[in-house]
């Protein structure tokens, strides 16, 4: 099957998907080949009749363990840089709900100019008085009160309540929910992800906690749900948690508990009103009397019409998401989930699990196949919960005889891939990000007061144009691509005698030995083109290689 979703992925567009499976996965479906060989072998070797089980302290010492891993890796894997969009909107917002606004006002002078800034993923506004991020607000309001500690704490929160889960659904085998816990903390996408700012760590916890909560089935518990649910559904994207829910409810109509779907169903219509209206508040603070309207995107209901309209089933590259979800996982997590699988006409609560899974995978491919940069797939993130307990449904499914067959090789992958895939995992994504985090402090270090950097410098070179919402960092980054008036900006920001960095394609040197491409000269053939212009506008340019 793996060998399938390779062969569908090697064509994968956008360059990002066919990157990622070139520099990550193609080397992590061969480790899979390799442990696999190894683990079979084990197998049948190595046969473990004692079940597997955990000390009463040992779900919290595991959590606080992994907090630790998370914390330590955004330093020294990930080099404290945030390197994709969505990381970097966290943290813009974060700087911004920090300082007790919903949005930062925009000088005067940079209105006209504001798309040199990177507007990417800001609120579609030409000429914008203010700025602020269009995602919604919550993972960054965490990222506002925890900073780098938050991806930790929840990747801490989200074991604990995954081992309360595994418990109340595995009441009389505890082996299960052992599995279950070993299945989820050997996610290599879990732990990478809980390293930095993404939403998806949350979005993890959030729906963990509401499913610890939902299967308590008391009225607290539920109003307590309902108020995580508030929290989950404006953390980033407002579609993601309820596509989680939905199965869930759906048991509830099964067993015709019709006062308790009526609470859920009538709440989560409120709390879907609130964060569809939620872009309009933001929108208010950011539009001004001269400000542009964009044809699609100021609320998310146009935001969907567009996506459904203009964006068709992506087979290669569902075929890349499934397979680095694959790749990032534990390696016996899948072929256990298929297994659980086939207990759903029997166990309404693992066809909620899979529903889960099911929903979202296919919403997905529809809605949005392209998923950027990431760790496995991220928008399945928020159900790795789900796959993990129906694992270990699959494994509640097995007989004692096929579990002592079975276990020796449970415990020679769970081997392999913290030996084996997870350290792996650990150096891919170090070669990606520490390139961007050395260029960027050598152009935080260059002393000039605004360096330009063109998309097409380097392999996601855009991704280095990002900015404080009050413009106090030094240099301020300019996107030559976004640049409408070269002439009234460089008018703007010459005034004074400012200095500005024009980098040469060496500054790019390691991004681009990263990638394995070579250097296309845009960013030298800018220095020639531009050069001038600022000199003439007052501007010192100086030559960032």
């Amino acid at each position: 099957m793996l060998l399938i979703l390779f062969a569908a992925a090697t064509t994968a567009q956008p360059e990002i998907a066919a990157d990622y499976l070139r520099l990550q996965d193609r080397w992590l479906l061969l480790a899979q080949a390799v442990s696999w060989v190894l683990v079979l072998a084990g197998a049948m070797m190595w046969r473990r009749a004692a079940p597997l089980s955990l000390p009463r302290w040992a779900p919290i010492a595991i959590a606080v363990g992994l907090a630790v891993l998370c914390w330590a890796g955004h330093r020294w894997l990930l080099l404290g840089h945030a390197l994709s969009r969505d990381e970097q909107m966290a943290v813009f917002d974060a700087r911004i709900y920090a300082a007790g606004r919903l949005a930062w006002p925009l000088p005067t002078a940079w209105r006209a100019d504001a798309g040199a800034l990177n507007l990417l993923f800001m609120l579609p506004i030409g000429r914008p008085v203010a700025w602020v991020s269009g995602y919604l607000p919550g993972n960054a309001v965490l990222q506002a009160g925890f900073g780098t500690l938050t991806g930790p704490l929840l990747v801490a929160v989200a074991v604990l309540a995954l081992w309360g889960c595994a418990r109340r659904l595995f009441v009389t085998d505890r082996e299960a929910a052992v599995v279950a816990l070993i299945l989820f903390v050997l996610s290599g996408q879990m732990v990478m992800a809980g390293m930095t700012a993404f939403a998806m760590p949350a979005h993890l916890a959030f729906n963990l906690v509401w499913l610890w909560l939902f299967l308590r089935d008391t009225r607290r518990a539920d109003v307590a749900a309902l108020v995580v649910g508030f929290v989950a559904t404006g953390l980033h994207q407002p579609l993601f948690h309820p596509m989680f829910v939905a199965p869930w409810l759906a048991v509830v109509l099964w067993d015709r508990r019709w006062g308790r779907l009526a609470l859920f169903c009538g709440v989560y219509g409120a709390i879907g009103l609130f964060w569809l209206w939620w872009p309009h508040v933001t929108l208010s603070l950011v539009k001004g009397p001269d400000s542009v309207f964009v044809d699609v995107g100021s609320d998310y209901l146009s935001r969907l019409i567009d996506t459904v309209t203009h964006n068709v089933q992506n087979g290669p590259i569902m075929a890349a998401n499934l397979l680095r979800l694959a790749n990032w996982s534990h390696l016996a997590l899948w072929p256990l989930v298929a297994l659980g699988a086939l207990v759903v006409r029997r166990d309404r609560r693992a066809a909620a699990l899979l529903g889960g899974l099911a929903l979202t995978v296919g919403v997905m491919a529809i809605l949005l196949p392209f998923q950027g940069h990431g760790f496995g797939y991220r928008y399945l993130h928020g159900l790795l919960g789900n796959a993990a307990l129906l694992g270990g449904f699959g494994w509640a499914r097995l007989g004692a005889v096929a579990r002592d067959r079975w276990r020796g090789g449970f415990v020679a992958a769970s081997l392999a891939t913290a030996l084996v895939l997870m350290p792996l995992q650990a150096w891919l994504t170090h070669r990606i990000y520490a390139p961007f985090a050395h260029v960027s402090a050598r152009i935080d270090a260059s002393g000039a007061d605004y360096v330009m950097i063109g998309m097409d410098d380097a392999p996601l070179s855009l991704d280095l144009v990002i900015n404080r919402p009050d413009l106090s960092n030094r240099p301020i980054r300019l996107s030559a691509n976004d640049i409408d008036n070269i002439d009234r900006l460089a008018a703007h920001i010459c005034r004074g005698g400012a200095m500005i960095a024009l980098p040469a394609d060496g500054l790019y040197t390691e991004i681009d030995r990263a990638f394995g491409t070579a250097a296309i000269g845009a960013a030298s053939q800018r220095i020639a083109t531009d050069r001038d212009e600022f000199e003439d506008a007052g501007c010192r340019v100086m030559v960032l290689g």
